[in-house]
């Protein structure tokens, strides 16, 4: 975890690359003393004097790998999923990443989470919001940033991959932390219960797991996490099947009839839809003599 003072030289000077050239990334002006007293009552939380500092400083950073980095709230919607409020959006990405920052009773907000739209991932990135800039401004000057970002995917992925091995049942979990007991005892019995606490080599849980009607949970704090929903619409099924493509239109062989001796038609032939069956008219076979 990096202290507050480690972000203070990365957004009040130039980001150089690794032969000194100025890079495109460039810290934004910090507000003035009355835009940051009227910025209390829309940002996310409570603004702590380390941020109020900050935002003195620098508002964010533009042309990141990231886009436009926001410290101030303003920029984004607010972060959708509850279990995540309040939280500071500082970034949504190309491929529609949401980057976000719990705001607590820290002095800088944290930890930072990247919530993945494809697979639907979220995955722990660093501590605090100094810790996340300095991530982002060291992989940018070394060049390495596209890296940075391919790892996260894999990870992403990885934990998709396992989502099942991952996940604990309730029960399971009562009887291993004490910690958690009263939490998991008022959860749907369906749940599935991510504990992020035991994870090492990819902090992450598969919030879209249970589908698009899944309920998200989240004890207290706590990186501990729970889905509730129906397994046909993401447990069994990760992905919704895609509909095959419609089947062009086909001419069907006509079909044959042929008369019994009663007189009686009967189709052979495929069936087309929407054609009336039509009842052929009686015949008998004509028998010639031989001349």
């Amino acid at each position: 975890m990096a202290t507050p003072d480690t972000i203070w030289p990365l957004v009040s000077a130039p980001w150089l690359d690794a032969d000194g050239n100025p890079l495109t990334v460039r810290p934004l002006p910090g507000l003035r003393s009355d835009v940051i007293q009227s910025l209390e009552c829309s940002y996310p939380g409570i603004l702590s004097p380390q941020m109020k500092a900050l935002l003195g400083t620098c508002c964010g950073l533009a042309e990141t790998d990231l886009g436009t980095i926001d410290f101030t709230g303003c920029w984004f919607v607010e972060e959708p999923y509850t279990v995540f409020r309040p939280a500071l959006t500082l970034a949504i990405d190309d491929a529609e990443r949401r980057w976000i920052a719990e705001v607590g009773n820290h002095d800088l907000p944290g930890p930072v989470w990247c919530v993945f739209s494809e697979p639907e991932v979220t995955l722990n990135v660093c501590d605090d919001l100094a810790t996340f800039v300095k991530t982002v401004h060291d992989h940018t000057c070394e060049g390495k940033m596209r890296t940075w970002l391919r790892h996260l995917n894999d990870q992403a992925r990885m934990v998709w991959s396992q989502r099942h091995a991952l996940a604990m049942r309730p029960h399971e979990a009562f009887k291993s932390d004490r910690a958690i007991r009263g939490w998991l005892s008022g959860l749907p019995f369906n749940a599935y219960v991510y504990d992020l606490r035991a994870q090492k080599a990819a902090r992450g849980w598969p919030h879209g797991v249970a589908g698009p009607t899944g309920r998200l949970f989240r004890c207290k704090r706590l990186p501990v996490f729970a889905v509730a929903g129906s397994p046909a619409e993401g447990w069994q099924a990760p992905r919704p099947r895609r509909s095959a493509a419609p089947i062009p239109e086909v001419i069907a062989e006509p079909s044959f009839a042929f008369d019994t001796l009663r007189g009686g038609a009967r189709r052979l032939g495929p069936r087309i839809p929407g054609q009336r069956s039509v009842r052929r008219p009686r015949w008998t076979p004509v028998l010639q003599k031989a001349a």
